[in-house]
């Protein structure tokens, strides 16, 4: 009896401490491999969520697609097993089809034409947030970011003009608006998962590619690629997502940090993929892996521009193009 009213007494005393909260640890996915503008961007909102509460609640970064292709994370999101993902626009069509814009080639005049488009407080930022919340995907997007401008690379010969790439197999992801710039440019679109992409470039499933600098790098795609051409077609448009369950898991204190979080970790994104966009093909090209030429891309952008109001009339949100265009 002693016993049990000594073990009474304990708990009573420790009824009255304020016990530290248990740690959550959210499962972050990510294709990119390192260097990449999204592996800095995840360990920036590691970092930052690691400070802003006190260690409660960690990060855990799971890079190079190794808990599946975005579409499958994206799947997993839903069912709350997979809590964040930071990747292209372009996997995610599926899920949110007016992300398509976002493939048209030419559609930022520059970085910082991109940055303002992608902020946090932009119409186009609140434009995707409505997109999420209305769709009923069990998603919740934390920031609209960036990642580097995207080029063309290929198993074959050099591009110096457009006639150059007529006839290659262009990988595209799944979205129809994907291929259209490479059809029309006289490319043979085919659609392949970007997991398999150096496979399918070292067996001749496809011979040509475009993606940013620090995915071409990170992923050694140029050894089975050599040929890099400076098409500049496309500004790299990136989502971090989480899943609405484990968002809504969290305290809304933890959900303010995370949100503030995810802003600085877009900057971080987009500096990362300037930044890599201007230093990391050059030691390639001195050991002499890598052929880079510039491309005449005039012919591209006539070929591109009169697309862009019927692919927005097509999607259906001509309203959305008009906020990229508004922006200054």
């Amino acid at each position: 009896m002693k016993n049990i009213a000594q073990l009474s007494t304990v708990c009573v005393l420790l009824a009255g401490i304020a016990l530290p909260t248990t740690a959550q640890t959210l499962r972050l996915s990510t294709q990119a491999n390192a260097p990449h503008p999204w592996l800095d961007a995840a360990e920036a909102l590691r970092e930052d969520m690691l400070e802003a509460t006190d260690g409660r609640v960690d990060i855990r970064i799971f890079s190079g697609g190794s808990l599946g292709n975005d579409a499958t994370a994206l799947d997993e999101m839903r069912l709350g097993t997979i809590d964040i993902l930071i990747g292209g626009t372009q996997e995610a069509t599926p899920f949110f089809p007016e992300f398509q814009l976002f493939s048209l080639s030419y559609l930022f005049a520059n970085d910082e034409a991109l940055r303002a488009t992608v902020a946090t407080d932009s119409a186009v930022s609140d434009y995707f947030r409505d997109v999420y919340a209305n769709n009923g995907s069990g998603l919740k997007l934390l920031a609209l970011t960036g990642g580097g401008v995207r080029n063309l690379s290929n198993r074959r010969h050099s591009v110096t003009e457009i006639e150059d790439i007529s006839a290659l197999r262009m990988r595209v992801p799944g979205s129809r608006m994907d291929a259209l710039m490479w059809e029309t440019s006289g490319a043979l679109p085919s659609s392949l998962p970007f997991t398999e992409l150096y496979t399918g470039m070292q067996t001749g499933v496809v011979d040509a590619f475009e993606s940013t600098i620090s995915a071409y790098v990170a992923n050694k795609l140029y050894e089975v690629a050599p040929y890099h051409a400076r098409t500049e077609h496309q500004f790299m448009v990136s989502h971090i997502t989480m899943s609405q369950a484990s968002f809504d898991r969290l305290s809304p204190e933890d959900q303010d940090a995370l949100m503030d979080a995810a802003a600085r970790a877009s900057q971080v994104a987009i500096d990362a993929g300037i930044q890599y966009d201007q230093s990391l093909l050059q030691p390639l090209i001195e050991s002499g892996q890598v052929t880079v030429t510039e491309v005449d891309k005039a012919p591209f952008i006539e070929i591109v521009a009169p697309l862009h109001d019927q692919v927005a009339a097509e999607l259906d949100v001509a309203d959305l193009l008009e906020l990229i265009r508004s922006v200054e």
